[in-house]
């Protein structure tokens, strides 16, 4: 057999030369598989242990769902859904959290001291607007500032701020400043991701406190189906939310850097609102939820809009 031959060997003159049954039904998955992943408008669905294939004839990063097992994707790069975050870009920052060994002994921990008291707080629900269970003081989870002036500040708290004079400092000095500067992307990253899974935790206790009181004769599910629209509505912007920390941190600075972090401040700022209002959602208005959400939306379509039209 030529070593260095490219002829491509054709498939019914592969199969008259395998005979054994196991081995040319492996020969035709590997085919398949082949042809699938080649084919510009074909993705295998990512799901765990799915083998549907989906079809596209745009061959751009927009959001693919499968219609058997719900996973949602870029079909551009088969990776999770990442807008407004370029296929790029989306793969340097996750090759850079993979290579980071410091990323996991500091974002370990769970748990702060609260800045009034400095007693011990755990975070266990999704919203980064917290009160200190002993001294009732409300502050945010990122940056430890008071929450009363916490809604005008937003936008210094989610943005990092570049040091002008790094370029004139010693090489240790300017690598510590990148070290602080990907950890500040980092932690907001993470954080929210985080957010999600406890915050669906939080709508697993509200469904079976709902349950309860529908088999107690105290409305039906239809009554309560705005809470798992709000809930669903949370996740979707959280995960918008989450994603353009990657954009952020690759992006130059300049206008707009400003105008983009901004708009992300904006948007985090309702995120966090609404997700208090679920958290307390057997006590919130329900008019007032519903224009929180309302809200949260309008800021979620306006950055992707700006920044990622082709998901707008």
């Amino acid at each position: 057999m030529a070593q260095m031959c490219n002829v491509r060997v054709p498939e019914d003159l592969v199969l008259t030369l395998v005979t054994r049954a196991v081995m040319r039904e492996k020969y035709q998955q590997f085919a398949f598989k082949d042809y699938v992943k080649s084919h510009p408008e074909l993705r295998f669905c990512p799901g765990p242990n799915c083998q549907i294939i989906v079809r596209s004839r745009e061959i751009a990063a927009k959001r693919a769902v499968c219609t058997a097992c719900g996973t949602s994707f870029c079909f551009k790069c088969g990776m999770d859904y990442h807008a407004p975050t370029d296929c790029q870009v989306i793969r340097k920052w996750l090759t850079k959290c993979a290579d980071d060994s410091e990323t996991a002994n500091y974002i370990s921990a769970n748990t702060k001291d609260c800045p009034k008291c400095h007693i011990c707080i755990e975070k266990n629900g999704g919203c980064n607007h917290m009160q200190c269970f002993n001294c009732k003081y409300d502050f945010c989870w990122m940056c430890l500032g008071d929450w009363k002036t916490h809604g005008s500040e937003y936008y210094e708290c989610s943005r990092y701020k570049d040091n002008p004079n790094i370029a004139n400092e010693s090489v240790h000095v300017q690598a510590r400043e990148a070290l602080k500067k990907y950890l500040h992307y980092y932690e907001r990253w993470e954080n929210h991701s985080k957010s999600m899974q406890l915050e669906q935790q939080t709508l697993d206790r509200l469904r079976q406190r709902i349950n309860e009181k529908v088999m107690k004769g105290r409305g039906t599910w239809i009554d309560w189906q705005y809470l798992f629209n709000a809930a669903a509505l949370l996740a979707k912007c959280r995960y918008t939310l989450q994603y353009t920390y990657p954009y952020a941190y690759f992006m130059e600075s300049g206008s707009r850097k400003d105008l983009f972090e901004y708009q992300q401040a904006q948007l985090e700022a309702e995120i966090e609102n609404l997700s208090w209002k679920i958290e307390r959602a057997e006590t919130t208005d329900l008019g007032d939820l519903e224009n929180q959400m309302d809200i949260a939306e309008k800021r979620r379509t306006t950055l992707l809009k700006d920044f990622f039209p082709v998901e707008a």
